[in-house]
């Protein structure tokens, strides 16, 4: 009798590990298909390196500025990889496919500085396109790592 609970109780045990074990295959193959479907999220280390040095260099103090200087945002491409990039990231932060903490790590901290720096830009682009949900993930993806910079100094207190 002792010897049939215990065995009962094997089989669900090993019900419940397959269960998880499938949910996270699931997801791992559900990240893997929205990193290929998104040219934005395939970009090599060195690209976003060079694309950020870019954008730091960019003079401008508004988005009629910025125009005249360098015409369209959507046609920049340094502009538009870096932007898609931090999108997609925010997109996968958002489905939980990826935590704060491995983006934190993978971004440097780059992203808040490249948000802050290009957001009169992404702003006047949704305006003058009429687009209010361009880049809304990069978006995201700035006020989560904002958030999260502020439980770490209130944990620090």
């Amino acid at each position: 009798m002792r010897r049939a609970r215990v065995a009962a109780l094997s089989v669900v045990v090993g019900v419940i590990f397959a269960i998880f074990q499938m949910r996270d295959a699931a997801k791992t193959r559900h990240t893997g298909l929205i990193i290929q479907l998104n040219p934005a999220l395939k970009v090599t280390m060195s690209e976003v390196i060079e694309y950020i040095s870019k954008i730091w260099n960019l003079e401008f103090k508004d988005y009629k500025e910025y125009l005249e200087n360098y015409g369209d945002p959507l046609s920049d491409k340094a502009l538009h990889t870096i932007t898609g990039y931090y999108d997609g990231l925010g997109f996968l932060l958002h489905k939980r496919l990826i935590d704060i903490d491995t983006i934190e790590y993978l971004v440097s901290g780059s992203s808040t500085g490249v948000w802050e720096k290009l957001k009169p830009i992404i702003e006047g682009t949704r305006k003058h396109y009429n687009m209010p949900e361009l880049f809304e993930w990069f978006e995201y993806l700035y006020n989560e790592l904002q958030k999260r910079e502020q439980r770490i100094q209130q944990t620090q207190q």
